[in-house]
């Protein structure tokens, strides 16, 4: 007999997400919703209030929601944790625009079906889960957690488009002037949102031979969003995929494609010494190895970041958060249990 029981489970749904009315019918109108506690919050910073209100602590909290839903859950669990008690179990549903963490979790159907198909799996103890690590970031004394970590150009270009109209029109709109003004030798109202970000950056306490970035992140699930997927090489349990591209903003745009996928050019200085150039021909000829990579490229596992920086705004999860300009710490946080739809591994 199950030890599982709906009043364990809460669902969290956040109507705003995605605009997505009859996906949200579906889900809360299900047989399944009616069994287990119920929160509806408009506002996603009310989150905490939300899971208060609900008392006993839950053991699995499905979220109906986009990545600022999932954002402000993770952290109100993470950060009000009572020591010795196990974190409850997350399963993202879907509801938002991108929904990249719940897609590595199985959940690919809409949120109602993934919904429906986690509940009966755990009300019959046959739901299987996947740990995937947070990003603990230090900023101002505080801590936030979340899959991926960001500074730099594109978080400009987020916070102008969270501050902007919203929707697939006006995002299209606006990367396409970003690259314009990228790529273009002309100063254009665009131009300052595309400048480098200064600063130091330190890996595991050595510091990176550059002091102009034109993008820092950090990331646990190898995936920033459907479409990108930057990081060259695989992590361990104690490391997080690491980024910082210190290349003007215009050879950035231009790279874009083949950087998305994680194909990092080449060290064109090889081919400046010709003794070097043909050293590197030979031994690619005799299959020993790739070219070497560009080391303004940096691309590999690491345990801890120190950012010292000017930059005001970062980002975590999509989420656009405002720094006073002290040092930034990053490092591996703990590590959250999310359900697995259908045995998906």
């Amino acid at each position: 007999m199950s030890t599982h029981k709906p009043k364990d489970v809460v669902l969290l749904c956040n109507p705003q997400a995605g605009g997505r009315w009859r996906a949200l019918a579906d889900v809360l109108d299900s047989e399944e919703a009616k069994a287990v506690r119920r929160i509806v919050t408009d506002e996603i910073k009310d989150v905490r209030e939300a899971l208060v209100s609900v008392g006993q602590r839950p053991k699995l909290v499905c979220i109906y929601g986009g990545d600022g839903t999932i954002f402000h859950v993770i952290n109100e669990v993470l950060r009000n944790q009572t020591p010795g008690e196990p974190l409850p179990r997350l399963a993202l549903l879907g509801g938002g625009t991108m929904n990249v963490t719940g897609r590595m979790c199985g959940m690919t159907a809409s949120p109602g079906e993934n919904f429906r198909s986690i509940m009966r799996a755990y009300l019959t103890d046959k739901l299987l889960w996947r740990e995937v690590p947070v990003i603990e970031v230090t900023a101002d004394d505080q801590r936030s957690y979340g899959f991926t970590f960001g500074m730099g150009p594109l978080v400009r270009l987020l916070d102008r488009y969270e501050n902007g109209n919203k929707g697939k029109l006006a995002a299209l709109g606006l990367g396409l002037r970003v690259i314009a003004a990228a790529v273009s030798p002309l100063r254009t109202s665009m131009s300052e949102l595309f400048a480098d970000m200064q600063g130091s950056v330190f890996a595991d306490g050595s510091e990176l031979p550059y002091h102009h970035f034109t993008a820092v992140f950090a990331n646990t699930t190898g995936a920033i969003n459907r479409a990108i997927e930057p990081f060259t090489d695989p992590r361990t349990r104690e490391t997080f995929h690491f980024l910082a591209y210190a290349v003007s903003s215009r050879e950035f745009a231009m790279l874009t494609p083949l950087l998305a996928r994680g194909k990092l050019p080449f060290d064109r200085s090889e081919l400046l010494n010709p003794l070097a150039a043909w050293r590197l021909l030979s031994s690619l000829a005799a299959g020993k190895g790739p070219l070497p990579r560009d080391p303004r490229y940096v691309n590999h596992p690491a345990q801890q970041l120190r950012i010292a920086s000017s930059e005001s705004i970062y980002t975590i999860d999509g989420e656009v958060l405002t720094s006073t300009g002290s040092p930034l710490e990053v490092k591996l946080g703990p590590s959250l249990q999310l359900a697995l739809r259908d045995g998906d591994s």
